[in-house]
């Protein structure tokens, strides 16, 4: 879906001179257009990671600008929680986020082009369970189309 927003800097600048009656201060309005569109873009993963091991669950190359919103849960698993890490190029973007079992974590991130999962070696062990953490991403980008 592309989504159009029009701003332009360009636009004229209207200044109403309200006078705030709590504040004794003027108040400025500025109205500004910007041209610019988005293309918007829905994806969901369900994702399975080994106990004690760290996979990549969202990946994009070739954009500058990314923008998006999503949540991670964490399902079913050993482990009390998971830990999920954003990245630009290699470098984390922000501090890691544990998501506890049977939980989520929703998300609003700009610039980064890869999420990573990692699911930590602790909790039970018993042979009869799963061994690893399981759970869902879901994330709605936008980026820039010129």
């Amino acid at each position: 879906m592309l989504v159009n927003l029009f701003f332009d800097r360009r636009e004229e600048v209207l200044i109403n001179n309200l006078f705030d009656q709590c504040h004794q201060k003027e108040v400025k309005e500025i109205h500004c257009r910007v041209d610019k569109s988005l293309l918007k873009d829905c994806i969901c993963c369900e994702w399975e990671v080994p106990r004690g091991e760290t996979q990549t669950v969202f990946q994009t190359a070739g954009f500058k600008e990314i923008f998006g919103s999503g949540f991670v849960s964490y399902e079913h698993g050993t482990a009390p929680f998971i830990i999920v890490k954003f990245f630009i190029d290699g470098h984390q973007v922000g501090e890691k986020i544990k998501v506890f079992k049977d939980s989520c974590v929703a998300f609003t991130y700009t610039k980064f082009n890869r999420i990573k999962v990692t699911c930590p070696n602790e909790g039970h062990h018993h042979c009869d369970c799963i061994t690893g953490c399981e759970g869902e991403i879901c994330i709605t980008t936008r980026v820039p189309v010129y």
